[in-house]
């Protein structure tokens, strides 16, 4: 490790403060991310796995990769991975899940890499917490050239009453979110330059849950976690008696939890 690449001297020298809401809501709830987020679709995977063309010889940046959800997908390729991490919470749970992965402190709008060090990026479930033009600047400057950026969201079907009500506890709990729903992606990227049109494809995905996981999923909702005791059972509460209430769930053991999974990725230039 040499360089920037040195996480010691990236935690100095980095800077740019996190957002206070996922810092706190991240690293307390590390435990319910691992436990009750979901995976990713084979499908979506094998797409990443193909555009940014990963296997032997060839190295990626996983950026903000939390526990890890998505880079344990992506080892069995045989790239080597590097994942970085702002919070320490997460990247404990990621160095305990996933075996042979380089894990930096760091964030996305100051990546701890030398410049043109990997083959390509990835951020899953990530993108919408960066500074946007930082974060493409940095993306730019550590990929290398003719390199590819993939986006990846698992994204939640709302058209489905008890995921809207869901959606919807959370949101009343916190007050708002702290961040934005509907961004074009497609016009962010193309207003920081540097890399080519953003493509895109959506996979049908579920998530198998208990109803207890699913009140352990509404915990790992950083503006949920990041709440005072009181507020923050509060919402477990509520989700915990919708999951008991709503007509769709009441009795269930098991059912499935439906998401869209957005796979987007351009190529540096």
């Amino acid at each position: 490790m040499s360089g920037t690449d040195d996480p010691k001297r990236f935690a100095a020298e980095a800077g740019l403060p996190l957002n206070r809401t996922a810092v706190v809501g991240f690293g307390r709830g590390a435990h319910d991310y691992e436990q009750s987020r979901p995976s990713y679709p084979a499908a979506a995977v094998d797409l990443v796995v193909e555009v940014l063309g990963l296997g032997p010889g060839r190295r990626v940046l996983d950026l903000a990769a939390g526990t890890g959800k998505f880079t344990r997908l992506l080892a069995p390729s045989g790239v080597a991975l590097v994942a970085v991490e702002p919070v320490a919470a997460m990247r404990a749970q990621l160095e305990d899940s996933v075996a042979g992965v380089t894990v930096l402190d760091g964030t996305a709008e100051v990546i701890p890499l030398d410049g043109a060090s990997v083959d390509g990026a990835v951020a899953a479930q990530a993108f919408h917490w960066f500074d946007a033009p930082a974060a493409l600047a940095e993306i730019h400057r550590v990929v290398r050239p003719e390199g590819r950026l993939a986006l990846v969201w698992n994204v939640q079907d709302t058209s489905v009453d008890w995921v809207r009500r869901f959606r919807e506890i959370q949101v009343a709990a916190a007050g708002k979110k702290p961040y934005e729903d509907g961004t074009d992606w497609s016009a962010v990227v193309a207003g920081a330059g540097g890399f080519a049109a953003l493509r895109h494809e959506r996979f049908i995905y579920g998530h198998e849950l208990t109803p207890e996981l699913l009140v352990q999923r509404a915990a790992s909702t950083s503006f949920v976690s990041a709440l005072d005791d009181d507020a923050r059972q509060a919402c477990l509460d509520e989700v915990a008696g919708l999951a008991s209430s709503h007509p769709d769930l009441a009795g269930r053991e098991r059912f499935t939890f439906p998401y869209f999974t957005d796979v987007f990725w351009c190529q540096r230039i």
